[in-house]
C-alpha cells in the first residue's frame, strides 16, 4: 500500500512538476503563523538575514553548476560525438583546483562572517529599560512569570510591543526547548541550568510558540501564545492578574466552594482564594482571559474547560492533572463558571468565605489521620496504603517511609523532628521543592506521624 501511494505521488509530479514546487512553497508560507521567514521581531530578523544571505549565495551556486552540467550534458550527449572530438584528457590542473578550493573557502568567509555577528548579537540581549520574563518548561505546560510584576501565568505570554523582552528559560523535570519562531530563535530548557533569549516585538498580534526539544509522551500539546499588546492594553492585563475572581453567579459560587473541597487548591493557585497556593499545576489567575487551555490545544470555552477538568487524560494523553475525587458533569460546570469569572478589585481574600472543612484537631480530637490526608489532598501526589493509587505519583510513595534514612529526596536525615519540620513547612527547608506548606497543625501533624508508623 505504501509503495502504491508513493509510486502515485511520483507519478504525479512528473506530469506535473509544478505540484512539487506548490508543496514546497507551502512549506515556506502556509498561514505564516509559525513561519520563520517572516519575522516579526528584531531578533528573529537577525536570524532571517543570515539565512536569506546563506540561501541566495546557494542560488548562486546551483545557478552555476547546473548551467555547466546543462552544458557539459548538452554539447558531450552521445548523439552529437560524431561532429565533435574527444575532448584533451587531462589527470591535473593547477589553475582548476585552485578555483575549486579558493572560492569555496571565499564563500565561506562571506557566509562565517555575518553569521559570527548574529550569534554575538542574538547573545547579548538589551538589558535598558527590558522586560523581565521567566519561561519555565513542565511536563507538559509552559509557566511564565514576571518578577517585576510579581505575576505568574501559564502558556500565554502577555509583552506590550516595541519592549525588549529578555525571557530567561529553565526546566522543572525533563530538558524542554522554547521557540517562538516569528519573534526569536529557540533555546533548550535545561533542569538546573538557566538560557536566555530575547525579542522586540514589532506588531500587535498573536504569535505561536512551542516546545521544540522530545519531552514525552504530549510533547507535541506542549504549546503557547505570545499576546503582543499595546501599552495600555498590557497595562490593563498586569492589573488583572493581581485580582480575585468575582463569583458572582450560583454556579460560579458552588464551583469556587468545590474548587476546595475537590483539592484543586493543592496544584493550582488563584489570587485571593484562600488556601489555593499550589505550585504543582498551573496558574489560574484571570484564566477566563486565556484564548485557550491545556496548553494551547483546546479553545478556551465552557464545555471544553468542563470537560477538561472530567477527563484531562483523554483530551491530552499523559496530562499530569489529576482528580483525586470524582467530578460529575454539573460539578465540572460549576468549576468551569468560577474559573471564568472575571475578576474584580485586587483583595487579599476570597469574594465569598471559604468553604469548611474538618476543624483541625486539639488534643484529645478523634479527627483521624485519613480524614486530615483526605482535606489536605495527599493523595494528589503520593500513593498511600489504603487510599485509591494517583493518577500520577508525583511524590514518594509513603509505604514504609518511617523505616527510610531519609526524607526529602535524601536531602534531610529522617527522625521525627526532622519529619515534623518537614511536614510543618517543606520548602523552607528544601528550597524549590514541589512538596506544599497546606498548613498542618501541630496536633495534625502528631496524628499523620502516628499514621505514618503504621505503614509498613
Amino acid at each position: 500500500m505504501v509503495a502504491q501511494i508513493a509510486n502515485t505521488i511520483l507519478r504525479s509530479i512528473s506530469r506535473y512538476p509544478w505540484m512539487l514546487a506548490v508543496l514546497l512553497l507551502t512549506g515556506c508560507f502556509g498561514d505564516g503563523k509559525q513561519s520563520t521567514i517572516r519575522p516579526e521581531s528584531d531578533s528573529a530578523r537577525i536570524i532571517q538575514d543570515v539565512y536569506a544571505m546563506v540561501t541566495w549565495i546557494d542560488v548562486g551556486i546551483f545557478i552555476v553548476v547546473a548551467t555547466l552540467l546543462a552544458v557539459a550534458m548538452i554539447k558531450y550527449r552521445a548523439g552529437a560525438q560524431k561532429d565533435i572530438d574527444i575532448p584533451k584528457q587531462v589527470h591535473g590542473n593547477v589553475v582548476v583546483e585552485l578555483i575549486w578550493t579558493l572560492v569555496p573557502a571565499i564563500l565561506l568567509i562571506f557566509i562565517a562572517v555575518p553569521t559570527w555577528q548574529g550569534i554575538f548579537r542574538a547573545a547579548a540581549p538589551p538589558r535598558a529599560g527590558a522586560l523581565q520574563v521567566e519561561a519555565i518548561g513542565h511536563q507538559w505546560w509552559w509557566e511564565f512569570r514576571y518578577p517585576s510584576e510579581n505575576i505568574v501565568t501559564a502558556n500565554e505570554l502577555h509583552v506590550p510591543v516595541n519592549r525588549t523582552v529578555v525571557v530567561k528559560t529553565w526546566s522543572a523535570d525533563v530538558i524542554h526547548s522554547i521557540w517562538m519562531p516569528r519573534l526569536a530563535g529557540k533555546i533548550d530548557s535545561l533542569p538546573g541550568k538557566s538560557n536566555e533569549i530575547w525579542f522586540t516585538p514589532e506588531k500587535i498580534g498573536e504569535y505561536l510558540g512551542q516546545c521544540a526539544e522530545f519531552c514525552g509522551t504530549s510533547h507535541a500539546n506542549m504549546r503557547f501564545k505570545v499576546i503582543v499588546d499595546s501599552p495600555s492594553d498590557y497595562q490593563t492585563w498586569v492589573d488583572r492578574q493581581s485580582m480575585a475572581p468575582v463569583a458572582s453567579s450560583p454556579d460560579a459560587q458552588a464551583g469556587e466552594k468545590l474548587f476546595a473541597t475537590k483539592a484543586c487548591v493543592a496544584c493550582h493557585t488563584i489570587t485571593g482564594v484562600a488556601g489555593a497556593v499550589g505550585v504543582i499545576g498551573p496558574n489560574l489567575n484571570d484564566l477566563g482571559s486565556r484564548t485557550t487551555i491545556a496548553s494551547g490545544i483546546l479553545e478556551n470555552t465552557p464545555d471544553n474547560l468542563a470537560a477538561w477538568i472530567q477527563d484531562p487524560q483523554s483530551m491530552k494523553p499523559g496530562a499530569l492533572m489529576i482528580l483525586p475525587m470524582e467530578v460529575n458533569p454539573s460539578e465540572a460546570a460549576q468549576l468551569a463558571a468560577f474559573l471564568t469569572s472575571e475578576p474584580g478589585a485586587a483583595a487579599p481574600a476570597p469574594a465569598v468565605p471559604a468553604p469548611a472543612v474538618p476543624a483541625p484537631p486539639t488534643a484529645g480530637s478523634d479527627v483521624s489521620a485519613q480524614d486530615i490526608i483526605g482535606a489536605k489532598g495527599c493523595t494528589i501526589c503520593h500513593a498511600i496504603p489504603g487510599f485509591p493509587a494517583p493518577a500520577a505519583e508525583i511524590g514518594p510513595a509513603l509505604a514504609g517511609l518511617m523505616s527510610r534514612d531519609t526524607i526529602a529526596g535524601g536531602a534531610i536525615q529522617n527522625t521525627e523532628d526532622n519529619l515534623r519540620a518537614w511536614l510543618k513547612n517543606p520548602p523552607g527547608m528544601k528550597p524549590g521543592t514541589l512538596m506544599l506548606n497546606v498548613g498542618l497543625t501541630d496536633p495534625e501533624i502528631d496524628t499523620l506521624i502516628d499514621f505514618l508508623k503504621t505503614l509498613e
